[in-house]
């Protein structure tokens, strides 16, 4: 079962030691066996197109705004997929074009 931890503190970005806006843990291993951690971080991120957009969502206070709900999501969803493809993991689409 996969589950989400809230947490009041982040650990430091395992990159530049600076601070996170969020972190995730996949349910997949890198290629030497061990969980893949997401990062997002500001200072590291914003060149990516998925984490950069989702750091201007966050620092346009849309994480704050509920009729940005769906917006939201869909940059959670890309900043996920941008980040486990650069650990060789691709989602396909099935049939109905669903991902």
């Amino acid at each position: 079962m996969h589950r989400v931890v809230r947490s009041e503190r982040l650990p430091q970005c395992s990159r530049c030691h600076g601070k996170l806006i969020t972190s995730a843990v996949m349910p997949k291993d890198d290629e030497e066996g061990r969980p893949i951690h997401l990062e997002l971080c500001e200072a590291c991120d914003p060149d990516k197109p998925a984490a950069g957009a989702l750091i201007r969502f966050f620092a346009e206070g849309g994480g704050q705004d509920l009729s940005r709900a769906k917006e939201g999501a869909q940059l959670l969803w890309d900043w996920t997929r941008e980040g486990m493809a650069a650990h060789g993991w691709f989602w396909e689409e099935t049939a109905s074009g669903q991902t």
